[in-house]
């Protein structure tokens, strides 16, 4: 062997050129040869309609999975249709727990049974949906198209399509369901000779591509560290970002052409007729829900659905409420996630002080959990007003329960969160009843509950503060607030609404060093202080004297603490407890409506303690 030459290296270009087909080695030479030589592979083309099925992207602009369904159909010369499937998984009444897993086959084997449940969607919010697809239904056909709209199971409602489709839809990886559903549809398709296609779409503020981490095993620990890891200097007070940040891409526009649509996709299973979707008692009918249930939904006025209506709802906020600054004081914020932001002249860009009040800001939630406007069109559309790091806050949020929502997975439906947090819990229906219906006996509470229930609307403290009380204050097992919320709020999004009751319930990380194991210990200091900052926000109780009329004619002093008044001020106010307004629940409580400079009101006592320890004593 030590008569055989070495090879000589060959020079980097060509080593670089050179490339591997099977298992021989071609040079560019070769390779150019063997083209001629050998006729190109003939690639299968799909003979079946492309198909976009719309689900929560109910828009035409901004919509990527759109223009992705359409470019693939004109590419291959294909037709092209366009379907939306209402799911009765979905809008019926279950048990807690995956409705695409019936069996618990993909459950972990010590999972506890469960007895109780609700709807997953309520007719309010089922009829603000078919109001959002009836305008994406119209938007299509001032383009000369149909939206084919059905009702049943979409394994079962796809399956029918022609042999050799390519299906086109928007990815749910923030809900285990949601991708069980798109596996079982891949499966259905599979079986004729189509494919699904799965995109991320423009539901997220990012393109997963242009996250600088995997979201399973490097998703950041908190808040603050995703705005540093995406770049932004200072998420909490600015919207200064490092020139080395990911984009926040820009929008693309609605498709300007549509592919012919194919013959025959009426007869899909399921189909709703237009007349049945213009009619929306016979539509709600139809969708499963009783007379009583219609009746109520239709007698609550809604918000106009749709992608027109939000686009002008939103820019009118621009214009109106972009530059300006809430001008009311926040008495009381110590139970606020809010820091220091309001510039010299007094503005504050990120608006903390529209949090301490009932009616919200940009109220288009609703239209985003639906995908009629697009978190990086808000983005965009908001640069260069005062207001923009108000909202790039809120988009951010809105972009932490997102990510971790698929970093978590199932884990975030455990009764021991993400956190494996184990804990004595409740369920006692007694209890959960006086909660649901507003009937606990405290004001602020009950005023919040009944205004979801009659609205889907609930502020951001309301749904957090009512959450706390059911957690800690009565010990009810989190997950039936969650499901409860899941059924009645008009801007249900699944990884918002589970991402923030695993907060609220302290379930979503391991106990910090220190923090007792012995469950929970309630001794009512945060809602007192919670209770205490909305009297000090709201010392009349308008909020409560609105959605509460038992206690309207009270005193301003026990409007928000009727436990305090005496059998004289119940005769003089018209309102005796246990039989005009119910008995708190929670007997005792005294509101906190002072804070110490650290900011929190539980701490006055103690400080007041110590600085006159003979006093305590």
């Amino acid at each position: 062997w030590l008569k055989k030459p070495f090879p000589l290296a060959r020079p980097r270009a060509v080593r670089r050129a050179t490339r591997r087909v099977g298992s021989e080695v071609h040079s560019p030479r070769a390779t150019a040869m063997a083209a001629v030589a050998v006729p190109p592979m003939k690639r299968a083309r799909a003979n079946g309609p492309v198909v976009w099925w719309a689900r929560n992207d109910l828009r035409l602009e901004d919509n990527p999975v759109l223009r992705t369904a359409i470019g693939e159909a004109f590419t291959d010369a294909r037709k092209c249709a366009h379907v939306f499937v209402f799911d009765p998984r979905f809008l019926d009444k279950s048990n807690y727990g995956r409705v695409t897993d019936p069996n618990f086959e993909k459950s972990i084997k010590t999972r506890r049974p469960i007895d109780w449940g609700n709807r997953k969607c309520s007719a309010l919010r089922a009829r603000f949906w078919l109001q959002c697809v009836r305008a994406l239904g119209r938007g299509l056909a001032a383009q000369g198209c149909q939206l084919i709209v059905c009702h049943g199971r979409p394994e079962e409602v796809l399956a029918a399509l022609p042999a050799g489709c390519t299906v086109v839809c928007q990815q749910e990886p923030v809900s285990p369901e949601q991708t069980d559903v798109e596996d079982a549809v891949e499966r259905a398709l599979a079986q004729r000779g189509g494919v699904l296609r799965r995109e991320w779409g423009a539901m997220s503020l990012y393109q997963r591509g242009d996250l600088p981490f995997r979201i399973q095993d490097q998703m950041p620990g908190s808040y603050s560290g995703l705005g540093a890891i995406m770049g932004w200097k200072d998420i909490w007070t600015s919207t200064e970002r490092h020139e080395w940040a990911p984009p926040v891409r820009e929008c693309v526009p609605a498709p300007a052409a549509y592919p012919e649509a194919p013959a025959g996709l009426e007869a899909l299973p399921g189909v709703m007729p237009k007349e049945m979707l213009e009619d929306e008692r016979a539509a709600l009918k139809r969708l499963g829900y009783s007379d009583s249930e219609i009746a109520e939904a239709m007698a609550q006025e809604i918000p106009e659905g749709g992608e027109n209506a939000v686009r002008a709802h939103f820019a009118k906020w621009i214009e109106e409420k972009g530059d300006s600054g809430d001008t009311a004081p926040m008495a009381a914020s110590w139970d606020l996630p809010v820091s220091e932001t309001a510039t010299t002249d007094g503005h504050d860009p990120l608006q903390w002080a529209n949090l301490s009040r009932p009616d919200g800001w940009t109220r288009v939630s609703h239209y985003m959990a639906l995908g009629c406007i697009s978190a990086r069109e808000m983005y965009n559309s908001t640069q260069g007003r005062k207001n923009h790091p108000g909202v790039v806050h809120r988009l951010m949020w809105r972009e932490w329960h997102r990510l971790n929502a698929i970093h978590w997975g199932r884990r975030l439906y455990w009764l021991q969160g993400p956190g494996r947090i184990e804990r004595p819990w409740s369920k006692d229906p007694e209890l959960v009843e006086a909660w649901k219906l507003g009937k606990t006996g405290i004001p602020y509470i009950d005023a919040c509950m009944r205004e979801l229930r009659t609205t889907g609307w609930l502020a951001y403290k309301g749904r957090k503060t009512a959450g706390h009380f059911l957690v800690f204050d009565l010990g009810i097992d989190w997950r039936i607030g969650a499901f409860h919320y899941e059924e009645v709020l008009l801007d249900y999004d699944v990884a918002m609404n589970y991402g923030n009751w695993v907060t609220v319930a302290r379930v979503d990380k391991p106990r910090s060093w220190g923090e007792p194991e012995e469950g929970n210990v309630v001794d009512h200091a945060d809602i007192e202080s919670k209770l205490g900052a909305e009297q000090k926000n709201d010392p009349t109780g308008a909020y409560i004297r609105r959605w509460v009329p038992e206690l309207k004619d009270l005193d301003d002093a026990f409007i928000h603490k009727p436990w305090e008044m005496s059998d004289e001020d119940m005769q003089r106010c018209k309102c005796i407890l246990g039989k005009d307004y119910p008995v708190a629940l929670v007997q005792g409580l005294k509101l906190v409506t002072e804070c110490t400079d650290d900011g929190h009101p539980g701490l006055a006592a103690a400080s007041e303690a110590v600085a006159k320890p003979e006093a305590a004593a």
